[in-house]
This record gives structure tokens, C-alpha cells and sequence, in this order.
């Protein structure tokens, strides 16, 4: 045990300490603080331009030029001359635009901007904004209604619940799983960031030490099995480590900024989800960081320099890159077969089985088998690691993967 632990604490405050580690949490922090505070970063560079004057030409004979309302960005004027004059008006800079409102055969109103050069994007977007609102008050005034009945169609909503008839059962709402799918989605991200991270990482450090022939001397004072857990316990517990670091940083922050407006709205986010939901997808992330871990330890012994790391754990980024490009995939429909299939093979289903777990209505059994499916496979890559690792630490074998990986077994016996 003590062989272990002084293994574990050289492998983790070596890491810990060192300047690339400090320097990347500080990056995040870093990338964190910036996100936060975007709202007021942004506004230090935006362009403090005058507000836009609209010339409104309403040729609708119903007054529907009053129903615009423009604020301190866009500025709506009447205009009581002909379209040709507005126009000319804008071409000799004493209007930024022109819009005509009118009506079509059908008595329903049109709109249309004319300016002398294309507006930007979020004036177009804000522009846009104002004439919907113009037009729905001006569809509610041709029918006539009183200004409670304009209200209530105004701010009217409803949410469609979803009951299973044969399993007595209440499925999730659409906005519960929207909430779900993009709570996912971030899962997904943080486990492709996390793991992509520490495989190169722990693949490098075994490497390295084989490299410097330090690895021959580590073995022969402990055993190769002491050498592995301490090495992939030392990683996870430096991942964990950045992790809680940056997680405590988020919740300060979002609890500090704005008078906690972004906590309140992360607890609200949360509260629509279930408890099993944040409770399967805390294991899902927690196994794959063990999974991947573990092979990158078992691809790094591998190797016989540190600069073929990146070759040998190419296969195993492709393998990433496919389970998240399908978690993407199923933002826009979970049910696929595809994201079905995905979620049950354990080296994508961490990624993607979180995704159908609060965005489908599945039974969790689903979920736990797939849970047992990748706690399985991390149990026999242990196994299988533990007699496979002793061979492949004193594999000095030039040639393909394949063939260092037929040695080292062959060496393990």
C-alpha cells in the first residue's frame, strides 16, 4: 500500500503542480468569467451608434403606423408623404430607412424595409421583432375585440402534458425534454472535453516513463499492477480535481453576478429534470473518465516514445468524435435508432444515453442496462489491463500496434 501511494502522490502533485495544469484551469476560469460577464464585455465594444430612424409609410387606411412602438435603438416617424419622397429622404440621409405597411388581396397587412444599404443582423432581427408585434395588434383591432380579449390572446399559453393510456403513466412535457436535451448536450461536451484531455494526458506520462527506460526501474522496485492503479488513480483524481475547481468557480459566480440571476435560472433549469436523471448522469460521467482513463494507460505502455502517442490514441478520439457527433445529431430527435444503438454500446453511451434518459419517455431499466453494459466493460478492461499491462510496459517492439500488442500478450502469460 505504501508502494501505491507514493506512486498515486508523485503521479498527482507532479501533475498538480505543473504549468500546464495551472495554466489550463486558469484558461477556463478564465473562458467561465468571460461567459458570465459577456453581456458587459460586449457592450464595452459595441458601437455606440446613434438609434436607426424608420420613416413609416402606412398605406393600410387603418392607422397600423401607430401600433409600432420603437425604443432607444430603432425610432419610428410617420411619414404623410408619398413612398417616392421617403425614399428620397433616406438617399439624402435624413432617414435611415423607409417602411411601407400595406394590405394584400385578402385584406391581411404586408411590410417592407427599403434602405439605400442592408441594415446589420440584429437591427434586421429587432426591426423583424417590431412588425410582428405591429401586426398581431393590428389582426386583433380588424376583429374588433375589447382590449382584455387582445390581452389574453396576447399573453395566452399552454403546455401540452403527455399520458401514457396503457401504462397509466405521465409522459414529459416538450419543454421538459427541450430542458433535458440541452442539459445533455452539455454532459456530452464536458465528457468529450475531459476525457480527451486526460487520455492524451496519462498515454504521454506512461510513455514518457517507458521512454526514459524509468519504467524498468519503477517495475522491478513494485509490481506492474501498482504501477497502473496508481498511475490511472493519480489522473482521475487530478480530472476530479479541475472539475469540483471549476464547477465551485461556476456556482460563485453565477450566485454573485447580476444579483444571482444565472442561479436562478440553473435552478430552474434543474428543477424540471428528474433526480434520476442528474443521478444517472453523474455515474455515465464518472464511468467514462474510469474507461477511458484506463486505456490510455494500457495505449501508452504501448508505445515506445512519447511522440507516438498521438498515432496510438487516434482510434480511440475517433471513437469519441462519433459518440458526440451523434449526441448533436439527437438534439433534434432522440427517438432515432441510431441514437438507440449508440447509447448502448459503452464507449458512446455516456455521452448519448443521458440524452434519451431526459429526452424520451423510456423506461429506466434502459438506462441502468446500459449503465451495467459500460460498468461491465470497465471491469473486464481492468482485468484484462492488469495481466495485458505487464507484458506491454517491457514491449520494446518496433512495428505496428497490433504486433506490440500480440508481444506484450504473449509476454503477460
Amino acid at each position: 500500500m505504501s508502494k501505491f501511494m507514493i506512486l498515486f502522490s508523485q503521479s498527482y502533485f507532479s501533475k498538480l503542480k505543473a504549468k500546464s495544469f495551472l495554466i489550463t484551469t486558469a484558461i477556463v476560469l478564465l473562458a467561465v468569467f468571460t461567459a458570465f460577464m459577456w453581456p458587459t464585455i460586449s457592450s464595452w465594444f459595441s458601437s455606440k451608434s446613434q438609434a436607426i430612424n424608420i420613416s413609416v409609410v402606412d398605406q393600410t387606411r387603418a392607422h397600423a403606423g401607430e401600433l409600432l412602438k420603437g425604443d432607444s435603438r430603432i425610432k419610428f416617424n410617420s411619414f404623410n408623404g408619398s413612398l417616392q419622397q421617403a425614399d428620397q429622404a433616406v438617399t439624402a440621409k435624413k432617414a435611415d430607412g423607409t417602411l411601407l405597411l400595406a394590405l394584400d388581396g385578402s385584406g391581411r397587412m404586408t411590410a417592407q424595409i427599403r434602405t439605400d444599404t442592408p441594415l446589420q443582423l440584429n437591427d434586421q432581427q429587432a426591426l423583424s421583432q417590431y412588425v410582428q408585434t405591429a401586426n398581431q395588434l393590428f389582426t386583433i383591432q380588424q376583429m374588433k375585440l375589447t382590449p382584455e380579449q387582445a390581452q389574453r390572446i396576447l399573453t395566452t399559453k399552454i403546455n401540452l402534458d403527455q399520458k401514457t393510456i396503457d401504462h397509466q403513466a405521465n409522459g414529459k412535457s416538450a419543454e421538459v425534454k427541450t430542458t433535458a436535451t440541452f442539459i445533455s448536450y452539455a454532459v456530452a461536451f464536458f465528457i468529450y472535453l475531459f476525457v480527451i484531455s486526460y487520455l492524451s494526458m496519462i498515454s504521454s506520462e506512461v510513455a514518457a516513463e517507458k521512454d526514459s527506460r524509468i519504467m524498468e526501474i519503477i517495475i522491478s522496485s513494485s509490481s506492474p499492477v501498482i504501477h497502473l492503479l496508481s498511475r490511472v488513480a493519480g489522473i482521475l483524481m487530478l480530472a476530479f480535481t479541475q472539475i469540483f475547481l471549476i464547477l465551485g468557480a461556476v456556482c460563485l459566480m453565477a450566485a454573485g453576478f447580476y444579483g444571482g440571476k444565472y442561479w436562478h435560472l440553473a435552478g430552474t433549469a434543474l428543477s424540471s429534470v428528474s433526480a434520476s436523471y442528474i443521478f444517472y448522469a453523474l455515474l455515465f460521467f464518472i464511468l467514462a473518465c474510469i474507461l477511458y482513463t484506463l486505456i490510455g494507460a494500457v495505449l501508452g505502455s504501448l508505445v515506445n516514445k512519447v511522440q507516438d502517442v498521438g498515432q496510438a490514441i487516434m482510434p480511440v478520439t475517433f471513437v469519441l468524435m462519433i459518440g458526440f457527433f451523434i449526441a448533436i445529431s439527437g438534439m433534434a430527435n432522440p427517438d432515432t435508432l441510431l441514437i438507440k444503438i449508440f447509447s448502448f454500446i459503452p464507449f458512446t453511451a455516456s455521452m448519448i444515453m443521458p440524452m434519451r434518459i431526459g429526452a424520451t419517455d423510456m423506461g429506466l431499466w434502459q438506462a441502468a442496462a446500459s449503465l451495467l453494459l459500460l460498468a461491465g466493460t470497465i471491469i473486464w478492461l481492468f482485468l484484462f489491463s492488469l495481466r495485458f499491462y505487464k507484458g506491454s510496459v517491457l514491449t520494446y517492439t518496433s512495428g505496428s500496434l497490433f504486433k506490440k500488442m500480440k508481444q506484450a500478450r504473449s509476454l503477460s502469460k
